[in-house]
């Protein structure tokens, strides 16, 4: 698997430093495989009462949580894309919020929802694996700030961790 450099702190809003300092800095799309390996099994360790819950009111369920994996990651591939090909014009902001409320992830049966994100996990990683060094450097402007490619598959993955963190501490301790 191709290694994916760190992105400088000039390829992305500040706001993302966050997620990308929660990663080592071996292969980005290794450990994205691995990660997605994780999330599956957790997932399907639990059944769905216990994901359908929220740790809190007005909190959002775990299931809630992977449909907006799944969400960001397409969003964040997206941009990718249109950096990488060398398209000048912005991409706006989009509403988490507004996509989870929308999105119904707890009508959406738990085995579809894995199949859906490992399948959006695969043509992420296919679409890295296929950039040259270069247009991972090429940047682009999303939501007013400047993204590199390369960030956004540093965001991809440190978002996830971010949120398997937030499933340990918030909903698993619930158990």
């Amino acid at each position: 698997m191709k290694k994916i450099s760190k992105p400088s702190f000039t390829e992305f809003a500040m706001y993302y430093e966050t997620y990308i300092n929660l990663i080592n800095d071996s292969s980005i799309l290794d450990q994205l495989k691995t990660s997605a390996k994780e999330i599956t099994a957790l997932f399907k360790s639990l059944d769905e009462e216990r994901l359908m819950k929220p740790y809190a009111e007005g909190k959002w369920s775990m299931k809630d949580i992977l449909m907006h994996l799944i969400d960001a990651e397409r969003v964040f591939v997206y941009r990718a894309m249109r950096f990488a090909r060398l398209d000048k014009m912005p991409v706006p902001f989009f509403d988490e919020n507004e996509f989870a409320q929308n999105a119904n992830a707890n009508k959406i049966n738990t085995t579809k929802l894995l199949k859906e994100f490992n399948a959006c996990r695969s043509l992420t990683i296919a679409f890295f694996n296929n950039l040259t060094v270069s247009q991972m450097q090429v940047t682009g402007i999303a939501s007013n700030f400047t993204m590199s490619v390369r960030a956004c598959a540093w965001i991809i993955l440190g978002h996830e961790l971010h949120h398997l963190k937030i499933i340990r501490e918030r909903y698993l301790s619930m158990m």
